[in-house]
Formats: C-alpha cells, structure tokens, sequence
C-alpha cells in the first residue's frame, strides 16, 4: 500500500522558503511592541533617578539655594542624597522642612536664615559644606563623595587644575614604575 502525502497549500507560503511577507510583518510587529512595552519600566525608572522622587527633588532645590548654583548635577547630587541618608536617618525629613521654607526669589542668606530660625541652620550648613568639599562629615569617618566635581574648584576652574600632593596627579598609582637606573630619570632629579 502506498501512501501519498499531500501538502496542504495553506500551510506553506507560494514562495516555498515557508515565510511570507505577512507573518514576517506580525513577527516584527510583536517583536516592536513587546520592545516597547518592556521598555517602560526601565524608562520610568531612568526617570526617577534622573529627577527623583520629592526628597531628591527637594534636596537639589535645596542645594540649588544654598549655593546659588542653578545647574546643580543631579547625579552627583543622587550620590550626595545617599551619602547622606546612610549618616542621618532623619536627613529626608530634615530635607523636606528645608525645602518648604524656601521660597523662589529667596538669597542665599535670606534662605540660611530662615533655616537658622527654624533649627536647621546647622544641617543647612552641612549641606552647604558637602557641596563645596565633596565630603559629608567633618570626622575621620567622613565620606567623599566629590573631588573634581567639588564646588570649591569651579571658580578657579578656567586658570587651575584641580590640585593634589601625588607628584604624578590624581591616581598615580595606576602608572608604571619608573626605572631608577633610568639616566634621564637620574639627570631630571
């Protein structure tokens, strides 16, 4: 007995490679929006480290008053705010009663005031001081968070490099030794 088996000729495309040019649309089509879909969360978390939740948003509007520096960064700021956090579990309620004497148009010193009247002067003055070091604590336990990007170097910025007492510049250790049997090493001593 012999069998014959019949192709049906909707299950394969007149082409004969078995894809056609619908099922490859729908593929990419599935393939995009699936993308997509996948993709939103990531994008709103991309956000929300960017601009934050209230307390990132209220400690760079703090710090943009304190400092009267407008274009604040706010990743390193993120890095502040988390520095900060570790030290002080009270530092996003403190950040929050800051944020809510500030009123837009308020000086630097009229905001430090305020704070000072409110018992926050001496937080306002750490926040103040993180910025410009690029540290949080003033113990031997303090954290840095900032060195290049410290404020304290922005206003020189344009005349002078960001000093440091390595005698090859910041991370020296990174380069090769030189060999001290070197003559050109030796003449240049």
């Amino acid at each position: 007995m012999k069998q014959i088996f019949e192709q049906s000729h909707t299950d394969l495309p007149e082409n004969g490679t078995g894809s056609s040019r619908r099922g490859f649309i729908k593929s990419a089509l599935v393939l995009t929006a699936s993308g997509l879909v996948a993709s939103l969360p990531l994008r709103s978390f991309a956000s929300s480290v960017v601009h934050g939740g209230d307390t990132t948003q209220d400690f760079i509007s703090v710090s943009q008053a304190i400092t009267e520096h407008k274009h604040i960064n706010p990743q390193l700021a993120a890095h502040f705010l988390s520095a900060f956090i570790k030290r002080d579990n009270q530092f996003s309620s403190k950040i929050t009663r800051l944020a809510q004497l500030y009123q837009t148009g308020d000086t630097a010193i009229v905001f430090k005031n305020k704070a000072v009247a409110a018992g926050l002067g001496d937080f306002l003055q750490q926040i103040l001081t993180a910025w410009y070091t690029g540290t949080i604590g003033d113990d031997y336990k303090g954290t840095l968070v900032a060195y290049k990007e410290a404020l304290m170097y922005d206003t020189v910025s344009d005349g002078l490099v960001v000093p440091t007492y390595c005698g090859n510049g910041p991370l020296w250790w990174t380069v090769p030794v030189p060999d001290p049997l070197d003559p050109e090493l030796i003449n240049n001593l």
